[in-house]
């Protein structure tokens, strides 16, 4: 579980954000407050109608990022869209995306 002080509380739209698509989820991350890197997970009804698969991969995501959050730069905020496919993947395969994608968007130290 992602502590509290790495999650956003409210997602906001109109910030302006670097958009980075992947098969899986899209990442969008903006700047934050400069001391602190926080999460959001946003997971739609067009992904699963079941609730208990919504919050499961909220969860692969959630670990995910939990093993990497010392490399990850401070003053971020980064939100993770899921699409559908990501509901039937292991965590290995997203964990490695994911960090794929950090380097690509250079946020990792």
């Amino acid at each position: 579980m992602l502590k509290k002080q790495n999650r956003l509380q409210r997602i906001n739209k109109t910030k302006e954000a670097q958009t980075f698509p992947t098969p899986l989820f899209n990442l969008k991350i903006s700047k934050g407050e400069e001391s602190e890197k926080r999460f959001g997970f946003i997971v739609s009804k067009k992904v699963s109608k079941s609730a208990v698969l919504r919050n499961k991969t909220k969860r692969i995501l959630r670990s995910a990022i939990e093993e990497d959050l010392e490399k990850i730069v401070n003053g971020k905020e980064i939100i993770i869209i899921s699409k559908r496919k990501l509901e039937w993947k292991q965590k290995e395969e997203v964990k490695e995306i994911l960090e794929n994608t950090f380097k690509k968007a250079k946020i990792l130290q």
